[in-house]
């Protein structure tokens, strides 16, 4: 009988037997056949031979010679039980592996491939299984000579009647040289117990981690497991302005520290009593006031109010003390204030148009410019105080506002170090924040000035909604949309719209393209659908079911959705028309009063949706100002002719919907009460600097984006190590660090005015904003024609990648030296500034990038806010950008990143949604939500894409529109005048 065997692997050959083969030449020819055999014994190497012997390489031969049992002597076993189990299982030693003896041929016999049943049939009786049945051999015990033979039926049976089922490394499982044939996944007990010596084969782990693992074991085992995951988050604030200690340090740089001295010798010539200044209240106003004894300030006596500014510091034991006499003597200084600001533009214009003593000149604007920018920020922070008023109200009457930003427009055209340009940005943006608010300031401003124009205050919270208002609300624009495809289905059927603006044919205006709504009615994808095929007046009382798609078998199988065309109304009545369901009674329709008269029922969904929509509408000032605008740019368009040129809100006359007041330079203070008074005022200061400013806000805003712009050579090093020259600085040598310190002082410099140009953009955007929406415009337009876009994208992606080394403190920089040098001239404040000073300067976060991002991601969300055509210039990196800022937790740095993948995700493709899935699950986390939002799917794209240059061609006529009748002088600055009537004047002809 044949042997039967359970092989299912490739290349299985059964040999004939030879006489003229012999076990040597047969081991030799396998070795010759089979190279990889050749090779040396390693892990990787055995798993190979061993697959590519089960696999490619198994073939038995009919000659198997008996021998090779005596050949295994009991010698040799016991031999093979010695040996350690790492030894045997292949780890170690000299290990080689061959085929099993069984599978060896002889010469003759390798070229046969022929299998019948005789051939087996002859060399039964001479079958035997050799001990070696696995193809592992210690090279000590294979066989020199002897014959091999093929293992009985009986033998075969309990080895190899599973051989398909072989799925796994075979090297760990070897008992004494042999496979077991069950219990795989079990060690050999005598291994256990003598030769694993209590060693731990698993892999390493770092003490971190481990510790991590037994921590979360104990809290299995405790049931407190807590499957929360803590998110890298940043704990930090965005503010314009944090606190004295920090504001103050940003103003000097290491060069400013050399006049300290020379300020310290003039204040102890000019006062007398130094200590009696620093106690008495009276003796120091008495020194104070002979300073200013004069209009114009000497030099010394500007150089002793530059030391009484800075908290005359030698007189004081730590830096509470300084700070607190810095707010003492700065108050101080408030009532001379209008001859500072008088002695400092006298100086500045010096500055700018001298042609010799330049080097003293500038010395002293950087006196009189330090006491200005002090005074400012103890104001800021003292914003309750009285005096607080009589210094904005200074600051207003002396034009400071204006004359910064004109010296800034003059420095674009003719620029001089002299003129110190840095110190002119960052006190011209401490002075917008005094003068317009900070954010608390804007808020209260922005919800008296709501309910001024009796519209409901607006509340924003991150990560929700604010406290009162647990409601969702709808836009005008999305609420129009809504009805119009309301109308279309039902068009009896009436939505409130007292808070919307009387419809009007602006189809021939060029303000149609300021605010169209998206209906689904007007989707152009109605125009593929196919028409209902029921009559409107005779409808069916039942829908049609779904077309029957005829399928061929020969064709692949269609997709197709059946959607209803919104282009035509309902067809299909309600189901109760006379109302006696006993539902209908039950539910009450909103409208049904109103439509009994007329018989007319519809569906309660319907009317509910529209009731809720239309209780929820919220309407912007913003919003109010441009329908305003709107409505007068069309008027004049027909012809019309308007006198409301100068229209005000009286403070008797009740406020109408469609009145919004456009001059708060007309409105009288005292005729409102006192939480109207501070919103009005600031409300007219920044009128002012709109009117007297206009045309030079594109000087501003280039000079400002240049001076932005100058970061993106920046070089950052890390504190592990830094590249200097090709070679390695040890930062543990404090010499070769002192070699960094000119380069790190000059990109603090550089950073400090990026964070006060963007500053200064970002309030003058807000503010603008809250007073007229046009004026925000302007400058918004200003900014994207200078390519703001690029510049602020090529400086968000250059830290993005550093930013989160940046922010933990592994990125060297230098924040300040002003109160170290400061204690320098006092040996207890010396001593004490060194003991509060922290031993690791790797465990500081370093915040001071924080503030520039958060400006230019709120700036860049301004500009594109809703407008197409500046949402293309996006670069295609924008979302991996994105991405990295958005792996620290910071809902400050979040809420901008998240407003700009609102507007973008609608304008991208399945992968790049798939791809920034974390940012756009962001949007639902962090951000307010509308009733109706759309904007991941379902907006009209290609409607929005065809109107985005109309959207911003009409958008710019509509500023052109509400400068010439608001500030006509001030664009007659840059060259626009009125025409006259060109309808009675005669043509001219030029002769040739």
């Amino acid at each position: 009988m044949p042997i039967a065997r359970s092989m299912s692997l490739e290349n299985i050959a059964i040999r004939p037997k030879s006489n003229s083969s012999s076990p040597s030449h047969s081991s030799q020819k396998s070795r010759q056949e089979s190279p990889q055999l050749q090779q040396p014994c390693e892990r990787d190497i055995l798993l190979q031979d061993l697959d590519s012997m089960l696999r490619n390489n198994l073939r038995l031969s009919n000659k198997i010679s008996s021998n090779m049992k005596r050949s295994f002597s009991s010698e040799n076993i016991r031999h093979s039980k010695d040996n350690t189990f790492r030894k045997r299982s292949g780890l170690e030693g000299d290990i080689v592996t061959r085929s099993p003896p069984f599978l060896e041929f002889g010469e003759d016999n390798c070229n046969n491939d022929n299998i019948n049943a005789d051939n087996i049939d002859q060399d039964d009786g001479n079958c035997n299984e050799s001990d070696d049945e696995n193809g592992l051999l210690l090279r000590s015990e294979i066989p020199s000579q002897g014959n091999l033979d093929i293992p009985d039926e009986s033998e075969d049976d309990d080895e190899f009647t599973n051989v398909d089922e072989i799925d796994s490394p075979l090297i760990g499982h070897l008992q004494d040289g042999k496979m077991p044939s069950q219990n795989w996944d079990k060690v050999p007990e005598s291994d256990n117990n003598n030769n694993n010596n209590g060693r731990d084969y698993n892999l390493p782990v770092n003490d971190e981690f481990q510790k991590n693992l037994d921590k979360r074991a104990e809290e299995i085992l405790n049931g407190t497991l807590n499957r929360t995951i803590e998110e890298p988050s940043i704990d930090w604030e965005f503010k314009d302005f944090y606190c004295l200690q920090d504001e103050l340090n940003d103003w000097y740089c290491n060069s400013d520290f050399l006049k300290f001295p020379q300020s310290k010798g003039q204040f102890y010539q000019m006062v007398k009593l130094p200590e009696k200044f620093l106690k008495d209240d009276s003796y120091a106003r008495e020194m104070i006031d002979m300073l200013f004894h004069a209009s114009n300030l000497t030099d010394s006596a500007l150089m002793t109010i530059f030391f009484i500014s800075m908290g005359t510091f030698s007189l004081t034991r730590d830096m509470s003390e300084q700070l607190e006499q810095i707010r003492r003597n700065n108050l101080l200084l408030i009532p001379h204030l209008d001859t500072l600001l008088e002695n400092f533009k006298k100086i500045a214009i010096k500055c700018r148009d001298s042609r010799g003593n330049l080097k003293k000149h500038s010395s002293l604007l950087f006196y009189s410019s330090s006491v200005i920018y002090f005074i400012v920020c103890v104001c800021i922070e003292n914003r309750d105080n009285a005096k607080v008023n009589i210094t904005i109200t200074a600051f207003y009457e002396a034009r400071i506002l204006e004359f910064l930003t004109f010296y800034i427009e003059q420095w674009r055209w003719n620029s001089r170090l002299s003129m110190r340009i840095r110190n002119i940005i960052l006190l011209l943006f401490k002075l917008l924040v005094l003068q317009f608010g900070d954010k608390n300031l804007y808020n209260e401003t922005k919800s008296s000035l709501y309910e001024l124009h009796g519209l409901e205050p607006h509340k924003r919270k991150y990560g929700g909604y604010a406290k009162g208002s647990t409601k969702l609300s709808i836009s005008p624009l999305h609420y129009r949309a809504f009805r119009d495809d309301i109308t279309s289905r039902f068009p009896d059927y009436s939505m409130e719209t007292t808070k919307l603006p009387i419809d009007s044919n602006d189809s021939c205006s060029l303000s149609q393209f300021l605010e169209i709504p998206r209906s689904k009615s007007s989707n152009p994808i109605n125009m593929n659908l196919a028409i209902p095929e029921q009559h409107i007046a005779t409808p069916f009382p039942s829908p049609p079911a779904s077309p029957q798609l005829l399928q061929l078998s020969d064709t692949p199988r269609l997709r197709k959705s059946f959607q209803t065309n919104m282009l035509y109304p309902c067809l299909y009545p309600s189901d109760d028309e006379n109302g006696s369901d006993a539902l209908t009674e039950r539910i009450k329709s909103t409208n049904e009063k109103e439509n009994n008269e007329n018989n007319i029922m519809f569906p309660y969904s319907i009317d509910e949706a529209a009731t809720i929509l239309s209780d929820n509408l919220k309407v912007k000032l913003s919003t109010k100002q441009l329908w305003q605008e709107r409505d007068m740019f069309m008027k004049t368009e027909r012809g019309w002719k308007s006198n409301d040129t100068d229209m005000a809100i009286e403070p008797n006359d009740s406020i109408s919907d469609d009145d919004i007041a456009i001059n708060y330079m007309n409105m009288s203070v005292d005729d409102y009460s006192c939480s109207m008074k501070k919103p009005i005022e600031i409300m007219k200061r920044i009128d002012s600097y709109y009117k007297d400013c206009f045309s030079s806000l594109n000087a501003l805003v280039s000079v400002l984006l240049q001076t932005m712009e100058s970061n993106l050579n920046n070089v950052f090093y890390k504190r592990t190590e830094v590249a200097d020259d090709g070679g390695m600085i040890d930062l543990s040598n404090k010499d070769e660090i002192e070699k960094l310190k000119p380069y790190l002082e000059i990109l603090r410099m550089k950073e400090i005015s990026l964070k006060a140009s963007s500053g200064i953009l970002f309030v003058l955007l807000k503010w603008f904003k809250l007073n007229h929406v046009l004026k925000f415009e302007q400058l918004s337009v200003l900014l994207y024609d200078s390519r703001y876009i690029n510049i602020s994208m090529s400086l968000l992606n250059k830290y993005s990648e550093n930013y989160a080394e940046r922010v933990c403190g592994k990125i060297i920089t230098n924040n300040g030296e002003f109160w170290a040098t400061c204690s320098q001239y006092n040996n207890q404040y010396s001593e004490n500034f060194i003991s509060l000073s922290p031993n690791d300067a790797s465990d500081i976060r370093d915040t001071m990038i924080l503030p520039s991002l958060a400006y230019m991601l709120r700036i860049l969300r301004k500009i594109i806010d809703s407008k197409t055509q500046r949402l293309k210039e996006l670069p295609l990196s924008v979302g991996t950008v994105f991405k990295k800022y958005y792996r620290l937790k910071n809902l400050d740095i979040y809420h901008p990143i998240l407003r700009i993948i609102k507007e973008l995700t609608p304008f991208k493709n399945k992968r790049w949604k798939s791809e920034h899935m974390e940012l756009i699950s962001g949007v639902f986390l962090y951000e307010e939500l509308e009733l109706i939002d759309n904007w991941v799917t379902g907006k009209d794209i290609a409607g929005e894409i065809n109107d985005a240059c109309g959207q911003e061609i009409a958008l710019r006529a509509l500023m052109q529109f509400y400068n010439f009748r608001h500030y006509g002088s001030s664009m007659e600055a840059l060259g626009y005048a009125e025409k006259g009537n060109l309808l009675h004047s005669e043509p001219e002809y030029s002769v040739l």
